[in-house]
């Protein structure tokens, strides 16, 4: 979950607010402090501080041209949040800055070794470890990962030399990208400057050295060869759009999302080719198991709904962290993984799983050079663009609509529907689900079937950003349990109008009932991809009378990458 972002330069020029740019970009993965280190007057400058960038920010004013920085966004996992703890980590000496994402498993082996050579660390963060190691390997380097265990990224640089240190173990991402000028490293590409236009992704148990911009790569301590490879960000990923949140932004991006999908997965010749693969596989097959986490579990729920309801073929969606082997039954099957990141750990660690039962594995990912996308044998995008905003919102609706779209071929008229009922349900969704007046203690959303599955979502969204009790239930499992903690102070969300019954139950005990009516499927099967839209504009609203910042909910990143 943390962030990586670093320059080098041949000639001394601002680096530091360069890497001060690229960690803005990376706070959607979410952190608590932040720190910078940077060579000047032949020593490494160490800045760091607890909380947002801007603290970080005022601490570096007048920051002198540098030839290479690295920085860092922290999210604590060992040792409490405090200045000391923050990254970049340094060498008993001072000589090696280190920013790391991951966990080092043998820390406490570390440890002891560290001690024989009498190095005592200052903090209790796994972190301190490398730049020790480091420091003992400084004619070896490459070795590195013979000494550490886990899944980890970093990025080192030693005073007096310039240089950018990289390792990679697991599936934890890092990047290289390169203009005339400046060499970047990042944790994502959507943090790279648009004047990048050549990449490299590290791979696993690789190592790398910069030196004067001139990468050499070695895998397992032997010297391999990469080449770079043409990039082009045609987005500016800090641009709301004069919308105040990127929350709101990508809410608003929906309907256009939605045209630009039905129109490649109708006529993009690559993806059609793909579709007709995928659709040949299932022929083949017992069982499609789809595995995810959080808001793409809900997606995959609902895919799972009409691949049983459409083609009559057994789905089961999984909560990638809840996959294990015993599940599995020896027979044909398919997985589809969904991912908004293509890094999320818990679905990484499912596919391992998968690929263990020698099952293939399609992925619906909006990241397509991730590593979920990579490990995939057919991958199709979700076309989304940047999603910034921690509570996923475009991407939900992206995921549901090309999971339709690749199991069945929608008319024209169904598919023209679907933009115009998206851009209505945008448009009227205030009026749909209006924000209370009185904020209610707690919320339920119930539902049949799809709807179900919609307001387990709702609720997902409301809780992610307003902090506010929230729970998602069948609409007939009211009177099983949860009708007790219904009183005058309770808002019931119901989507669909087949649950007349609960809703009935609910208002006996003086809750207040708001119905969203479920749209035509008879005359148009794909409307129910856009219903949710009313329940993420009121979470959004909810959230912003409520003082919170949607963008940003506490506890929670992005990007989850560890497990």
């Amino acid at each position: 979950m943390c962030g990586i972002f670093g320059c080098q330069s041949l000639q001394p020029q601002n680096l530091v607010e360069k890497t001060l740019q690229g960690l803005k970009i990376l706070e959607y993965r979410g952190y608590d402090s932040a720190g910078i280190a940077y060579n000047a007057t032949n020593q490494l400058k160490i800045i760091k501080a607890v909380g947002g960038l801007e603290r970080l920010a005022n601490k570096t004013t007048t920051p002198p041209p540098t030839n290479v920085c690295i920085g860092h966004t922290r999210w604590a996992t060992n040792g409490a949040v405090s200045v000391k703890n923050s990254h970049p980590h340094l060498s008993a000496d001072g000589s090696i800055a280190v920013v790391h994402n991951g966990i080092i498993e043998n820390y406490q082996q570390c440890v002891t070794k560290l001690a024989k050579h009498g190095i005592k660390l200052k903090t209790p963060v796994d972190t301190e470890v490398i730049p020790n190691i480091l420091y003992l390997l400084s004619h070896n380097k490459h070795n590195i990962h013979k000494y550490l265990q886990g899944q980890y990224v970093f990025c080192a640089t030693e005073q007096l030399q310039n240089n950018l240190f990289l390792a990679k173990k697991g599936s934890l991402p890092l990047y290289i990208g390169r203009d005339q000028q400046t060499i970047y490293i990042s944790s994502d590409t959507l943090a790279l400057p648009q004047s990048v236009n050549q990449i490299i992704a590290m791979e696993d148990l690789e190592t790398c050295e910069i030196i004067n911009q001139q990468p050499t790569f070695y895998h397992n301590n032997h010297p391999i060869r990469k080449d770079w490879q043409p990039f082009n960000q045609s987005f500016v990923a800090s641009d709301k759009n004069g919308f105040t949140t990127y929350m709101e932004k990508e809410i608003n991006e929906i309907p256009a999302i939605t045209q630009r999908i039905i129109t490649a997965y109708q006529s993009d010749p690559t993806i059609r080719t793909l579709q007709r693969q995928f659709r040949t596989q299932l022929k083949t097959v017992n069982c499609v198991h789809l595995c995810a986490c959080g808001t793409s579990y809900h997606a995959a729920k609902i895919i799972a709904h009409i691949i049983e309801r459409e083609l009559h073929l057994r789905a089961i969606a999984h909560i990638s962290s809840e996959l294990n082997a015993t599940t599995l039954l020896a027979e044909p099957s398919l997985a589809i993984v969904i991912s908004q990141s293509g890094e999320t750990a818990d679905t990484l660690a499912a596919m391992d799983i998968l690929q263990q039962q020698n099952i293939p594995i399609i992925a619906l990912c909006n990241v397509t050079t991730s590593t979920i996308a990579k490990r995939s044998q057919i991958v199709f995008p979700l076309l989304c663009g940047p999603e910034i905003a921690v509570a996923s919102t475009k991407v939900f609706c992206a995921a549901v609509l090309v999971g339709c779209l690749l199991i069945n071929d929608y008319n024209t008229i169904s598919c023209d529907n679907l933009i115009k009922y998206t851009t209505k349900t945008l448009r009227n969704a205030r009026k749909l689900l209006p924000t209370p007046s009185k904020i209610p203690h707690q919320i339920f959303i119930i539902g049949k079937g799809i709807n179900y599955t919609l307001a387990l979502e709702a609720a997902l969204k409301i809780k992610e950003v307003t902090y506010l009790h929230c729970e998602g239930y069948p609409a007939n499992e009211l009177k099983h349990g949860p009708l007790s903690l219904v009183d005058d102070n309770t808002l019931a969300i119901v989507f669909g109008d087949d649950s007349a019954n609960a809703s009935a139950e609910i208002q006996a005990r003086g809750g207040k009932v708001v119905t969203l009516l479920s749209p035509d499927y008879q005359h148009n099967p794909l409307a129910f991809v856009s219903q949710i839209i009313p329940a993420q504009i009121f979470a959004l609203d909810l959230a912003l009378s409520l003082g919170n910042n949607p963008d940003k909910p506490r506890n929670l990143a992005k990007s989850v990458t560890v497990l």
